[in-house]
């Protein structure tokens, strides 16, 4: 059996001294690089919102953060694809440099003051500052840099005439996809500052585009509208079941739905009438059916036709008050049925015939009276008219009988005289038909003598009597 090997005393002194040496040299070394580490850098087992910048000294780690931070890319994805990717540098955000420095000093400056032979790893979340150049940030969300997408305006609500179901309708808003870039900046900065909150040095950043980020429409569809539209068809459906008939005696003049249809003004979001048509067909009417201060032809009882200048008697539209009563009626939703608005009404028509064969007709030349009513003779009588010299020739013309008096005293100072009369129908300027007892006779060219009058039309009393009875006020005669 071989011989054991086996180590001198001395031997072992000199290996047990080498290891002893050894761990010496190795302690020493290891509190010199503790020392170091933990003097000059900040630290060893550290790292900043998860970025490890263990034994880098404060301006390592800052370009290190800085680094990281700029360089974080940003994704936009829209249906489900990428459409564009950029970083947080080009968008314009950076960390304040100074801002930095000056945490990662004063974190350095702490651990130096609780150093420890056995590290533990820590993750610090240190104060920090974001800045962001505007321009630059407008300039990397242009929406040019989207994709070449086909992209749709917004469009927005209204309320719209529909031709084809002839009334109002609501077209409701519709949602596009163009980008709306101010919209685009601010959703960007949101998210960013969302992402930067829970992870400052993260990876990628990823965006989704949607109606957050396009143009909206201006006008959304509401309650508002939609009761605007039910106003309007409202209105529009009584605009359409309305009739207006003018009643002038037996004649009338309609407007119907469709004569109303061609003056309604439609837009697409607002009705009316047309209010020059409205005073254009009253200004027609008033034109047809005026009788007053026109020269008046009128056919005599002896068949011959004459004209009056001087008209005072008939009807006259008030075109003013007619146009706003039309509008009120064509609002109404109704059948209406009434007689012109008028400012001077005579006793009574036939369409354009104002006498409707009621009337008294005077013929200065034959000096005779004729009293019709309702087209028949009631009486005729000679009379004695007024002296044809000036000052006392009976007016020409057409009036109404503007009241009846019985008995009545008729004077004057400057013809001197004071007579008591039984019936007195006065007609105009102080002019009328009166009984004149004093009288001999009546017609023929007594007139011209001294008989005649001064203006008044002298009847035998008992046909001043049948007249006076007949007629009332507002009758009308006509002298020619």
């Amino acid at each position: 059996m071989a011989d054991k090997f086996k180590l001198s005393r001395k031997a072992k002194k000199i290996i047990l001294g080498a290891c002893i040496g050894g761990v010496v040299v190795l302690t020493a070394g290891l509190f010199t690089y503790i020392h170091i580490a933990d003097t000059n850098t900040l630290g060893r087992k550290i790292s900043i919102y998860g970025m490890d910048v263990s034994t880098l000294t404060a301006d390592k780690a800052e370009q290190k953060l800085l680094d990281a931070f700029r360089s974080r890319k940003v994704q936009f994805k829209e249906g489900g694809s990428d459409v564009y990717q950029t970083t947080v540098s080009e968008l314009g955000y950076d960390l304040d440099e100074s801002a930095l420095k000056s945490e990662l000093t004063e974190l350095q400056t702490t651990r130096e003051a609780n150093r420890k032979i056995f590290a533990t790893q820590e993750d610090y979340k240190i104060a920090y500052q974001i800045q962001k150049d505007e321009e630059q940030e407008k300039k990397a969300l242009a929406s040019s840099n989207f994709g070449d997408k086909e992209r749709t305006a917004s469009v927005d609500a209204a309320v719209q005439y529909d031709e084809q179901q002839k009334q109002f309708v609501l077209v409701n808003d519709v949602q596009g996809n163009e980008i709306d870039e101010t919209r685009l900046q601010s959703y960007v900065d949101q998210m960013l500052d969302d992402n930067f909150r829970l992870k400052l040095l993260g990876g990628d950043i990823q965006i989704t585009l949607d109606t957050n980020v396009y143009q909206q429409p201006s006008v959304t569809a509401s309650d508002e509208m939609q009761n605007k539209v039910t106003g309007l068809n409202d209105q529009l459906n009584k605009y359409r079941s309305t009739t207006v008939t003018y009643t002038l005696g037996s004649t009338t003049e309609v407007i119907d739905a469709g004569t109303i249809e061609t003056w309604l003004q439609i837009t697409d979001d607002s009705l009316n009438i047309d209010q020059e048509a409205v005073k254009s067909y009253v200004q027609n009417l008033a034109a047809k059916y005026n009788t007053i201060y026109v020269p008046r032809t009128f056919h005599t009882s002896y068949g011959n036709d004459v004209t009056v200048s001087d008209n005072e008697y008939g009807f006259q539209i008030d075109q003013d008050g007619e146009v706003q009563q039309l509008l009120t009626d064509l609002a109404s939703g109704t059948a209406v049925t009434r007689d012109p608005v008028y400012s001077i009404s005579g006793m009574q028509r036939n369409g354009a015939d104002d006498l409707n064969g009621s009337y008294i007709e005077v013929s200065l030349d034959n000096q005779h009276l004729w009293l019709y009513k309702d087209g028949a003779l009631v009486t005729e009588t000679d009379i004695v008219s007024g002296a044809p010299k000036a000052g006392r020739e009976t007016y020409r013309g057409a009036w109404p009988i503007a009241y009846k008096a019985s008995p009545y005293n008729l004077s004057s100072q400057e013809y001197g005289y004071n007579v008591k009369v039984n019936y007195w129908m006065p007609f105009v300027y102080g002019q009328g038909l009166h009984d004149a007892s004093w009288q001999s006779s009546f017609g023929g060219n007594r007139y011209k003598s001294g008989a005649g009058s001064h203006g008044c039309i002298n009847l035998p009393t008992d046909q001043a009597a049948l007249i006076y009875n007949t007629i009332d006020s507002g009758y009308p005669i006509i002298i020619y």
